[in-house]
């Protein structure tokens, strides 16, 4: 699908105030400019983010009441079970837990729902799990802020219930004796873009202080929560959280935890994911780590990347990882083929491109891969996608929104189509009655309408700037690199260049294209993912919107241009 490409053009005497008194060069006061980075002061701790300023001038009292709750529960002896979720972020935030209250000599349980038996969210068949294994303190993560019903489980159980989530409460909360959700208190905005996993964190910081206070550690040593930071950054990368505030320190700190970490199991995932002698940056945890980890639960229970997280065992991380690796791959054609039905489904309609919503629902369609398949579908048309699958009269639904829309909002103009919702701005989980199908597409459809912006249904490739071809050098990629960890909220910065020459074009594994492009004396290789456009004829002109990697190739280092657009000029 074209796109259009908007270069940011900040003003020209702000840049040149900023780089003097920040002193970096115009281009990255240019591009910190582009991201918000107006001051001195803000350039310095963007680009050399400290774990000190996790704390600093933070109010952590919104985490003192489950902080306190949880230390209570530890000195009455409580039997603590964690209910996660079935996603990366779910597993690693209940990893946390688990990881933390066994280093202070607990013996936590823990249960990891699955996604076609317990469906989604806190299940009632997991808090009877967690009550018959004498669990009398449950603390639902990721999880637990629509389960009604599950919580009046826990509660006639006879548990207390402690629920750290982080998507978007519904105007009724279940009756859980404490919600620590920062959608729930508007005076924490810094909190909200959090993922349940970067919550949990932050209450073990206040669990720890209280423990340390109450004398817990004069035995014990106390749990090191920097080591914990992978965990972290993988629930955040995997979930799409902003890579800004808060988030944008944890990342920093996790991503190199990540690469440089000491569980057995999480090198050894690395090791099958080629990713083990590679510099890890957002996207490398985004596309090969992360759905390896997804991979369990979408195609069936998550607990073998639960425990791989977890494992200490070197054989048996590797019998996780290889079985990991095999559910990736089965997924992979599991999509591949609820892919090829949904877009024929789309494509059928006959007024599908004047609609500005997709909803298409198919019979057993794996309910594990239905958000993956939404996800390109809203990339392939760029349209609000939700897609459901069908058993037994009852749909099962994942959607994900685009810029400019509320998707949960959308979803609570259509609610009386559904028996159950959740989610955020940008995805979202339903169920349905088959029959409500159709009247929930049309309802969709109305909500979107009314709802979305002007530009909404408009795919905008947002450029930093125009960066001619021969002025790309060792020294710029290294400056550029200030800025990482790249992610949503700081995407990598895309550059333009005009009237590049087309040296050679081929192309690759048939849907990818390699180039060999030219300007003036320069000359540099770029991959175009997912090109979907035939090899250019040598001697063609063509302006390129691109993003610069640096990598080492047959033991070279080597720069290389990843291509996000480009426009034929003759």
């Amino acid at each position: 699908m074209s796109k259009r490409w908007k270069i940011l053009v900040p003003d020209k005497g702000q840049v040149e105030e900023l780089s003097k008194a920040a002193g970096v060069s115009q281009l990255l006061a240019w591009l910190l400019i582009n991201r918000n980075i107006n001051s001195a002061d803000e350039a310095k701790k963007f680009l050399s983010p400290q774990i000190e300023d996790l704390l600093s001038g933070l109010d952590l009292q919104v985490f003192a009441q489950a902080g306190q709750m949880l230390l209570s529960a530890i000195q009455s002896g409580k039997k603590i079970g964690i209910h996660g979720d079935y996603d990366v972020d779910g597993i690693t935030s209940a990893a946390l837990l688990v990881e933390f209250l066994e280093a202070v000599g607990l013996k936590p349980e823990h249960y990891l729902p699955h996604r076609v038996d317990d469906g989604y969210g806190l299940s009632r068949s997991g808090v009877l799990d967690l009550a018959g294994k004498g669990v009398n303190f449950l603390i639902a993560v990721d999880c637990g802020i629509s389960d009604y019903e599950a919580v009046d489980a826990a509660k006639n159980s006879g548990m207390q219930v402690l629920i750290v989530d982080h998507h978007r409460p519904p105007e009724k909360l279940p009756k859980a004796d404490l919600i620590l959700d920062p959608h729930l208190d508007q005076s924490i905005p810094y909190f909200r873009d959090l993922c349940s996993a970067g919550l949990v964190f932050f209450l073990l910081l206040v669990l720890r202080r209280m423990l340390r206070d109450a004398g817990f550690f004069r035995k014990l040593p106390e749990p090191n929560l920097r080591r914990s930071l992978d965990l972290v950054a993988l629930g955040t990368i995997a979930d799409v959280s902003l890579a800004q505030g808060l988030n944008r320190i944890l990342l920093s700190y996790g991503i190199k935890e990540i690469q440089e970490t000491s569980r057995f199991g999480l090198r050894v995932l690395k090791k099958r994911a080629g990713a083990d002698e590679k510099e890890l940056g957002y996207g490398q945890v985004a596309f090969l780590l992360a759905p390896r980890l997804n991979a369990a639960g979408r195609i069936d229970e998550a607990d073998p990347g639960f425990e791989l997280l977890l494992c200490k065992d070197p054989a048996a991380a590797n019998k996780l990882a290889d079985e990991l690796e095999r559910r990736n791959k089965l997924r992979q054609s599991i999509e591949e083929k609820i892919m090829e039905d949904a877009v024929k489904q789309v494509e059928s309609k006959p007024d599908f491109r004047g609609r500005k919503s997709i909803v298409v629902a198919g019979l057993d369609w794996h309910p594990g891969v239905i958000g993956i398949v939404a996800q390109r579908l809203k990339e392939r048309y760029y349209r609000p996608s939700i897609v459901i699958s069908l058993s037994e009269g009852m749909g099962r639904g994942s959607g994900r929104g685009v810029n400019g829309l509320d998707l949960f909002e959308s979803l609570t103009l259509c609610k009386e189509h559904l028996t159950e919702f959740g989610g955020h701005k940008l995805a979202c989980g339903l169920n349905l009655k088959q029959e409500a199908i159709d009247p929930f597409r049309e309802a969709f459809e109305a909500a979107v309408l009314k709802l979305a912006s002007e530009d909404a249904f408009e795919e905008v490739l947002v450029c930093d700037a125009e960066l001619p071809l021969f002025q790309i050098s060792a020294e710029l990629c290294s400056e550029l690199d200030k800025l990482k960890p790249f992610g949503p909220g700081n995407s990598e910065p895309v550059m333009v260049a005009k009237s590049v020459l087309v040296i050679d074009s081929r192309p690759v594994k048939e849907k990818h294209l390699w180039l060999l492009l030219r300007e003036r004396e320069t000359t540099f290789q770029a991959m175009f993912f997912r090109a979907g456009i035939e090899p250019l004829k040598s001697g063609s002109l063509i302006d390129l919107a691109y993003t610069i990697e640096r990598r080492v190739w047959k033991s070279e280092p080597q720069i290389r241009l990843i291509i996000k657009d480009l426009k034929k000029l003759n």
